[in-house]
């Protein structure tokens, strides 16, 4: 499977340091060669039409433009060549920087050394627009150096363009004030390749340091995931068994008096024993029904088919069946949330219904999810007309309120518990705004 961020041909052998090309380095390269290839053959093409040498002799500087021409040719065809790439693997970007670098360079040694012998020892005249593509030229590498080395990089490659420098330097000894000339326009030049180099390193410098924080953040992001998943597993396994505890455990439990029961009456009253026996079956199909409806939570995902507005529409039909009273249920559609945010609201709202159906006693309900205008918070409400109870005499494991509390505080939301004796029960949970 390839890198999504690579084209496959540009992935090359890691090398000791494991540098593979940056990402957009080598089209940027080819692109750089390529221009630097056209600018050479239309220079030569209107010098050779003009057929003006200036001061120099014409015979040379079709020398030192062929050449250039060639050269600029060459170097084209060695980036564009993915076999080759391939084949050089890591040496392939050093090579490839060296020569653009230096190749500028040698054209100007060549402009010397082809000259008769009465131009020995002196630099080619250049305009302003001559500089400033050379330095162009000789800026490109350094930069592309600096963005694939970092700072290693940029010394490496401004190292080499010192010493290239020196060695031209050497071949000009003529005449004094053209020396002069050729020193003061080559350490404007360094110094303005040595600015830019410098300014790409530290942005590389900068966005490598934030890509590894980047990552560190991603792993610890990864890990709290594992962790809620984990937690929210833990706390869904308590819940059933929660659940199973109060509905099916009872149930067995009441059957295993009432056939104790039976036992006794079959000895001594048949009547009171079928009485005891229609008892016995009604639990027994009581547990049956919540052993399904457990075994249901379990197998059914209604968020994933159904979305939280959908899913919480058909619970309120089916606990309104299951209850035969009248349902106000208004739920407003809401944007897709996280998975754990809606997976909560849900159970959350699962938890207060099934308190209203087995605590409550109630001839009415009321539910409903909307998002309030102004500070665009969720909020949903459950509320019933049954005997309510007071807060401070009974315990949250009671009516499963600590489970509740636990996974609003998981999504940041608050849970708010308004309840009093005769007077029903409101439980109201609120959210801000995701981003």
């Amino acid at each position: 499977m390839t890198n999504p961020t690579f084209d496959q041909s540009l992935v090359l052998p890691t090398n000791s340091h494991g540098d593979v090309l940056a990402p957009g380095l080598l089209r940027v390269l080819q692109q750089a060669v390529a221009l630097r290839f056209l600018l050479s053959l239309l220079g030569s093409a209107l010098f050779l039409a003009s057929g003006r040498s200036g001061e120099a002799p014409l015979e040379a500087l079709r020398v030192v433009t062929l050449f250039s021409v060639v050269e600029s040719a060459l170097l084209l065809g060695f980036v564009s060549w993915p076999t080759l790439r391939r084949r050089l693997g890591a040496r392939f970007l050093p090579i490839a920087l060296g020569w653009f670098l230096l190749a500028p360079l040698m054209v100007q040694a060549l402009a010397v050394l082809s000259m008769p012998p009465e131009f020995h020892g002196r630099p080619p005249r250049l305009g302003l627009g001559d500089l400033f593509m050379e330095t162009i030229w000789l800026a490109v590498p350094v930069m592309l150096a600096a963005w694939q080395y970092g700072r290693r990089g940029w010394q490496v490659a401004m190292a080499g363009l010192v010493i290239g420098q020196l060695a031209l330097g050497l071949l000009i000894t003529g005449n004094v004030f053209r020396w002069g000339d050729f020193v003061a326009i080559s350490l404007g030049r360094l110094g303005m390749v040595a600015l830019l180099g410098y300014i790409v390193m530290r942005l590389v410098e900068s966005l490598r340091a934030e890509h590894a924080a980047l990552q560190v953040a991603n792993r610890q992001l990864a890990r709290r995931a594992v962790t809620a998943d984990q937690l929210a597993e833990s706390r869904e396994r308590n819940r059933l068994a929660r659940e199973l505890h109060d509905t099916l455990a009872h149930s067995l439990s009441g059957l295993s008096v009432q056939l104790q029961a039976l036992e006794t009456l079959l000895a001594y009253d048949l009547q009171a024993a079928k009485v005891q026996l229609k008892d016995a079956q009604a639990t027994v199909r009581s547990g049956i029904q919540e052993s399904r409806r457990a075994i249901q939570a379990l197998r059914a995902t209604p968020l994933e088919d159904l979305g939280l507005s959908e899913a919480l529409r058909q619970l309120c039909r089916r606990q309104a069946e299951r209850m035969g009273i009248p349902f106000n249920c208004t739920i407003e559609d809401v944007d897709a949330l996280d998975p754990l945010t809606e997976q909560s609201i849900y159970r959350i709202a699962e938890a207060a219904l099934a308190n209203v159906e087995r605590h409550a006693a109630a001839s009415m309900v009321t539910v409903s999810l909307t998002r309030m205008t102004l500070s665009r918070r969720l909020r949903l409400s459950i509320q019933d007309n049954g005997v309510g109870f007071d807060l401070d005499t009974i315990s949250d494991d009671h009516f499963g309120l600590a489970g509740m509390t636990e996974r609003a505080e998981l999504i940041g939301a608050t849970l708010r518990i308004d309840s009093a004796a005769g007077k029903g029960t409101n439980v109201v949970l609120e959210m801000g705004e995701q981003p």
